[in-house]
């Protein structure tokens, strides 16, 4: 790569995950340090700022949430010819919606919890109709375009269900089987899967704080499984990433129930870089150290141009 290119980093951004996002920016920022030549731009607002160069920037955007993750941000790249790192804007457009990928990945054979959808607004079923529908003695309720575990709350009976319901004022939404079990993710480089990584912790689900703050998770990286169920799990990470047409980085979280059934949860297409983020720990259990690991994704951006 030519010392006359620039990697530009982008956080911020107006939305509920800007705090990560700046993080993240700020992480990477310090870990390509003597590494490329690179600037972090910290956004104010969802837009582009000016001094992008399409013949010596490349752009990685670390912006985790609405107009970041939802394919604004990378339309407006694609516009302007500019290479960036990540999936593309139609990919974006699809991952941020956790309905339509687990219809995605399910089509290429990837098991997905069952679910069911509704909009702010609706009247869903109740609680008890739910549990009979998806084959579940409790629930869990997700935003269906948020991340980092936003709004998502376990549901365990009809007063809980009603008073979910009133807080769910807008945009839309899925509910699930509340299914406890292992729980991994699977960082990828390209479409090639890096190291199987088990989340331990003690609550119901990972929630915001067990993500972010020191402590709140315990990382096991290499995860303690065998070879068999190891492969499969990365099999089922670089299937759901192939099929979502993701490009150069993603994370692939799973569940593994009490029978020993992987299930696909969700995928991450602009995965956290802060200091407790699994990403990063994923690629160091593959052997990357985060400085070689960011090289590997920007010199991915470079080889394929603008999209």
């Amino acid at each position: 790569m030519s010392t006359a290119r620039e990697v530009v980093i982008l956080s911020g951004a107006v939305s509920g995950e800007r705090d990560v996002s700046l993080r993240s920016g700020r992480r990477v920022f310090s870990e390509l340090d003597g590494q490329l030549p690179r600037r972090l731009v910290e956004l104010e607002k969802n837009a582009l700022p000016g001094g992008l160069d399409p013949a010596r920037s490349v752009v990685f955007p670390l912006v985790h949430g609405d107009f970041g993750e939802d394919g604004q941000l990378q339309r407006l790249l694609e516009e302007r010819n500019l290479s960036y790192v990540g999936s593309g804007s139609e990919s974006m457009e699809l991952t941020i919606r956790k309905g339509r990928t687990k219809e995605r990945v399910r089509r290429v054979g990837v098991p997905v919890l069952p679910s069911l959808a509704f909009s702010a607004g609706s009247r869903p079923p109740s609680f008890s109709r739910l549990c009979e529908i998806l084959s579940a003695p409790a629930l869990f309720l997700k935003p269906d375009a948020l991340g980092s575990s936003l709004f998502c709350r376990p549901i365990r009976g009809e007063g809980e269900w009603e008073e979910a319901l009133g807080g769910c004022r807008s945009g839309d939404w899925l509910v699930e089987p509340l299914c406890r079990g292992r729980e991994f993710t699977v960082g990828l480089l390209g479409d090639r899967p890096l190291a199987v990584l088990e989340i331990v912790h003690g609550q119901d689900f990972l929630s915001y704080a067990g993500k972010y703050a020191a402590g709140g998770a315990r990382h096991l990286c290499p995860a303690p499984v065998g070879m068999g169920l190891e492969s499969s799990l990365k099999e089922l990470a670089r299937l759901a990433f192939t099929a979502c047409g993701c490009r150069d980085w993603a994370r692939v979280d799973l569940l593994l129930d009490g029978d020993g059934r992987p299930y696909f949860l969700e995928i991450n297409a602009i995965p956290g870089f802060t200091a407790t983020s699994l990403y990063p720990d994923s690629a160091l259990g593959a052997g990357f150290s985060p400085p070689e690991l960011l090289r590997a994704i920007v010199a991915r951006a470079w080889e394929s141009g603008p999209p």
